[in-house]
């Protein structure tokens, strides 16, 4: 009689203790993430990022003006103008601060992480999420995404704390940070709905918690004086905007930037069927691995899946009409980076059967791999503004003062505002005001020059910096001034004056 075979019962602590691993894990991973973010901060920063570095540039009031204009709401220009005053405002400083909260929300995963799934599984889903390509390339530029990611993982770990010791402390600070992502950007609601979701499945399981009654209540109420303007930018949003419409390659889109950031369309076969192993391989460890955990794990990763899924699904759907798009995946870092901690599960609880460890073996092989390539497309890319390159130039042939006017397509303007100095300060001429986030140049009045030929004339030297298709290059300079050096790029066209 044969026997039947024997099953491992995958087991976490519930009250697991702390070793030296809760200590140097999280560090380690947070460290080896920081290493790789930082290796490519000095790449040339494109529109979103310049008027990052613009905005800052007035005073507390103004960002909240200013960014009422546009359509993200003010608290990421706030915490980056605070940032500036601490470490100032080049590239590598400015976009260290994304570094900084993606590497904080690193070791705050490891702890959520841990209580979900037991130290084993936290150690290394943490360090597979450290090696996340989306992750170290949203966390490279002076925008919200790093900054986001941290507050999602806070919020979520502090929602566990609430939901399983009823701590309304813990409920308090979770409705701030609910409120605080709301004012970061206004995607991190998917998330809250996605916690939501399961607020209700585990009150069912539970029963319900009476915190629940003012917690998003008051988050509502501390978000009341950002609603006007909330509702302006989604008039404005909805009235025509830049995003592609949603198709059926934007799911594979998801998975594939997640993985390589690569979109699928522009994926190589042979990564796009690496890509699939990983998938497979995932699917079927944990297909496998999941009944045999505890109850609690079971529901822990049903939340992870929630947290994954729900909210690139959500902004899908949102962009189908008669809504605009809305779908970016960098709206959804959040959501992109936990795909990574999913795989660090899978290769985990497979090799907990001696049957399965070879295929937990190779997925972490083939996860590897596809962290290698992205990691290496992330630190090796180069934007391809021209700006920084013109503006080099234009620096590097005169070594006298003179400043440099600019008159380009909208596009451009911060961007060659980013690398002005005190020996060549920027000046934008005939701005073409068309959307709201040009407002910043003309409402601080220190880079607008509205009558250009007065300011010419008390010039003795000056640049004038175009783009190479105008078609209105043709400035009258009264035979005053002499053009005394040409440079071009693909996409401007720089020439010096120097008065007769």
């Amino acid at each position: 009689m044969k026997k039947s075979p024997k099953t491992t019962k995958i087991v976490k602590n519930s009250k697991p203790k702390y070793t030296i691993i809760s200590c140097i894990v999280p560090l380690i991973s947070a460290l080896v993430f920081t290493v790789f973010a930082c290796l490519n901060l000095r790449t040339a920063i494109w529109f979103d990022e310049a008027y990052s570095a613009y905005l800052i540039r007035g005073d507390f009031s103004q960002i909240w003006q200013m960014t009422s204009m546009d359509v993200h709401p003010p608290v990421y220009y706030f915490c980056l103008k605070v940032w500036s005053m601490l470490f100032g405002t080049s590239d590598f400083a400015l976009r260290s601060m994304s570094v900084f909260f993606a590497g904080f929300a690193i070791i705050l995963a490891f702890f959520l992480l841990r209580r979900w799934f037991g130290e084993k599984a936290a150690a290394l889903s943490t360090f597979a999420l450290s090696l996340a390509p989306i992750l170290i390339r949203y966390s490279q530029e002076m925008r919200m995404y790093g900054i986001v990611f941290a507050i999602i993982i806070g919020a979520t770990l502090l929602l566990d704390i609430a939901l399983k010791s009823k701590n309304k402390l813990a409920w308090f600070f979770y409705a701030l940070l609910i409120c605080l992502g709301m004012w970061t950007h206004y995607f991190t609601a998917l998330a809250w709905l996605a916690h939501f979701g399961y607020i209700i499945y585990y009150f069912r399981k539970h029963g319900l918690q009476k915190s629940i009654f003012w917690a998003y209540p008051l988050a509502v109420i501390l978000y009341l004086p950002w609603l006007p303007s909330f509702f302006n930018q989604v008039k404005q949003v909805q009235s025509g905007f830049w995003i592609p419409p949603v198709d059926l390659v934007t799911p594979f889109s998801f998975i594939s930037e997640s993985l390589i950031f690569r979109s699928a369309t522009d994926t190589q076969s042979w990564i796009m069927l690496l890509i699939l192993s990983v998938v497979i391989l995932t699917v079927f460890l944990l297909v496998k691995a999941l009944p045999k955990t505890e109850k609690s794990t079971q529901k822990n990763f049903k939340f992870l899946l929630t947290m994954t899924f729900v909210p690139p699904i959500l902004l899908m759907l949102l962009s189908f009409p008669p809504l605009k798009p809305t779908y970016v995946t960098r709206y959804v870092v959040y959501s992109a980076s936990l795909l990574w901690v999913i795989i660090g599960l899978a290769v985990t609880w497979g090799k907990t059967y001696s049957s399965k460890r070879s295929l937990a073996g190779l997925l972490a092989g083939l996860a590897l791999t596809c962290a290698i390539i992205g990691i290496v497309d992330v630190d090796t890319r180069e934007n391809d503004t021209n700006a920084r390159d013109i503006m080099v130039a234009a620096k590097s042939i005169s070594d006298t003062e003179s400043p440099i006017l600019i008159h380009v397509d909208a596009m451009d303007y911060y961007d060659l505002f980013f690398y002005e100095s005190s020996k060549h300060p920027v000046y934008g001429i005939d701005v073409d005001f068309v959307w709201g986030s040009l407002e910043p140049i003309r409402n601080y009045k220190q880079n607008y020059i509205e009558d250009a030929e007065a300011f010419i004339a008390s010039q003795n030297r000056f640049w004038l910096i175009q783009n190479v298709d105008d078609k209105e290059s043709n400035y009258n300079f009264d035979d005053s001034f002499n053009a005394v050096n040409t440079i071009a790029t693909k996409k401007f066209i720089a020439t010096e004056y120097v008065k007769k």
